[in-house]
């Protein structure tokens, strides 16, 4: 059985939706399978800021983009709502395809703990110093966690 997609081609995904070096992917529901057209698209070497909020990459999704060389220019990822697991973070954490990545964002994932000590702990992504986990948990990679509640 095919998979349903909406978008069949990278053009249409970022149609109205790249604004100078951002793509504002969010809300699309884009799948693995579509996230793909946008990982094989040179046009993604341009983006330094990536929001695919609201989304269904899920792992397969995630493991997709941690070895997209086109990435190697994101500096800020915003991976919130998009059904991604512990798993799903330990293959972001040995990504060598995103040297410039500083902050990460990853609320309401099903995310129990393992995958975020990887990316703690990960020798690969070296910019990274600033994750945001849950509404009002942000770890900086240098001075630990901490609460800040979003009113």
């Amino acid at each position: 059985m095919a998979t349903r997609t909406k978008f069949n081609t990278v053009e249409s995904i970022f149609e109205g939706r790249l604004r100078g070096n951002q793509a504002m992917l969010s809300g699309l529901g884009l799948s693995a399978d579509e996230a793909a057209l946008l990982w094989q698209s040179e046009r993604m070497k341009e983006v330094n800021w990536l929001d695919l909020d609201d989304n269904d990459l899920g792992d397969a999704g995630v493991q997709a983009l941690a070895v997209c060389p086109l990435l190697a220019n994101v500096q800020y990822l915003n991976l919130n709502k998009n059904g991604i697991t512990d798993r799903g973070l330990q293959e972001l954490a040995t990504s060598t395809c995103l040297p410039m990545l500083k902050r990460l964002h990853l609320k309401d994932n099903p995310i129990q703990g393992s995958g975020v000590v990887a990316l703690f702990e990960s020798q690969t992504l070296d910019s990274l110093s600033t994750f945001q986990i849950n509404s009002g948990w942000t770890c900086k990679k240098r001075e630990g966690w901490r609460y800040n509640p979003q009113l």
